[in-house]
C-alpha cells in the first residue's frame, strides 16, 4: 500500500502541533506564579485633552521564595506610564508592597462624547522573565477604596485581569487593573444638549414672524447660527482632535441641517415677497412649518440610532 506525500505531510504537521502544545503545557507548568493585587486609593485627575490620568494606589506581590527571589519580583515595569513608587514592605518570606502615585497614558475613545464611558487601566509586566518563566495571578482582594471619587465622573466598575502580550516570538504575562468611569447623564444633558436645544428653538421662532419682515427672520437665523457654531467649538474644546465624529459632532451636524432648512425657507420667502407674492409666501411658510416636526423627528431618530450602534 502506497502512502502519498500529502498524507506524510499531514502526519508530520499533526505531530508538530502536538509537540508544540506539549511544550507550551510543560512551560506553563514550570512557570513561577506571582500573585498581584491592587488597592486603588483615588483617581486624582483625568486629563482628556492630554490623554492621561493620575492614580494613587497600593500595589503588592505575593510569591513563593523557594521558586523566585524578592529581587527578581521587584524587576517589573508599568507599560502605560512611569509613576513614582516607593517601597512599603519587602519580606523575603514572600511579600512585596509599594505605594504608587503618578500619571498614566490612555488613548481615550470619544465616539460617544459627551455621554461616553472611559476606561482607566494600569498595566504591568516583568522586565526579563517571559510567560514560560513567570505568570502573574490576580489577587481576588483587589478593589477600589469606597471613598474614592473622580470630579465630574461616576465610578461604574473596577476589575483586574491577566493576559499575555507577545513581542515577536516571546510572550510576557501582563497584569491589568481597570476602573470604568461614566459621565453623569443628567449633567451631560444639561451642559451639552439643553443649551443648543434652546438656541435652535429661538432660531425656529422665525417661522412665526410675518413673511413681510424677512429681514428680521434672516437676522434671527444668522445670529443663532453663529451662537450654535460658537457652542460647538466650546463643546469639543475639552477633548483632543479626533479623526472621527463624536456624538457631539453628529448632534451639531443635525442642528446645522435644521438651521439650513430654516434659512433656506427664509430666503425663498424673501424672494416671493420681493416679487409681490405675499400670499404665496404665507402659504409656503405654513407648509414649511408643517414639515418642520418631521425633519426634527428624523434628526432625533438618526442620532439615537448612531448613538446605539456606533
Amino acid at each position: 500500500m502506497k502512502i502519498s506525500w500529502i498524507t506524510i505531510a499531514i502526519l508530520l504537521f499533526a505531530c508538530l502541533l502536538v509537540e508544540t502544545a506539549t511544550l507550551k503545557s510543560a512551560n506553563a507548568e514550570s512557570a513561577v506564579e506571582v500573585e498581584v493585587g491592587i488597592w486603588l486609593v483615588n483617581v486624582e485627575k483625568v486629563d482628556l485633552a492630554a490623554s492621561s490620568f493620575k492614580l494613587d494606589f497600593y500595589l503588592w506581590f505575593r510569591f513563593d521564595p523557594s521558586e523566585i527571589s524578592l529581587s527578581e519580583v521587584k524587576e517589573f515595569e508599568f507599560i502605560n506610564g512611569a509613576p513614582t513608587k516607593y517601597e512599603i514592605a519587602a519580606d523575603e518570606e514572600g511579600y512585596l508592597e509599594y505605594r504608587v502615585r503618578g500619571d498614566f497614558i490612555k488613548a481615550f475613545d470619544f465616539t460617544q462624547y459627551p455621554f461616553e464611558n472611559q476606561e482607566l487601566s494600569v498595566q504591568l509586566e516583568h522586565k526579563f522573565l517571559d510567560s514560560t518563566q513567570l505568570v502573574y495571578v490576580s489577587d481576588a482582594s483587589s478593589t477600589i477604596d469606597p471613598e474614592a471619587t473622580v470630579t465630574g465622573w461616576d465610578i461604574a466598575s473596577f476589575e483586574t485581569s491577566i493576559d499575555e502580550h507577545a513581542y515577536g516570538s516571546e510572550a510576557y504575562s501582563r497584569f491589568f487593573s481597570k476602573v470604568v468611569l461614566q459621565r453623569p447623564t443628567l449633567s451631560a444633558f444639561i451642559k451639552s444638549v439643553l443649551p443648543i436645544s434652546v438656541i435652535t428653538t429661538i432660531a425656529l421662532l422665525a417661522f412665526f414672524i410675518s413673511p413681510n419682515n424677512f429681514a428680521q427672520r434672516i437676522g434671527l437665523g444668522v445670529t443663532t447660527l453663529l451662537s450654535a457654531t460658537a457652542f460647538h467649538l466650546s463643546l469639543v474644546n475639552g477633548i483632543p482632535p479626533t479623526g472621527y465624529l463624536t456624538f457631539a459632532d453628529r448632534m451639531m451636524i443635525a442642528i446645522y441641517a435644521i438651521f439650513l432648512y430654516n434659512l433656506s425657507v427664509s430666503v425663498y420667502i424673501m424672494r416671493l415677497v420681493d416679487k409681490k407674492k405675499t400670499e404665496d409666501a404665507v402659504k409656503f411658510n405654513k407648509n414649511a412649518l408643517r414639515l418642520l416636526p418631521m425633519l426634527i423627528a428624523s434628526v432625533i431618530i438618526v442620532l439615537i440610532v448612531t448613538q446605539l450602534f456606533l
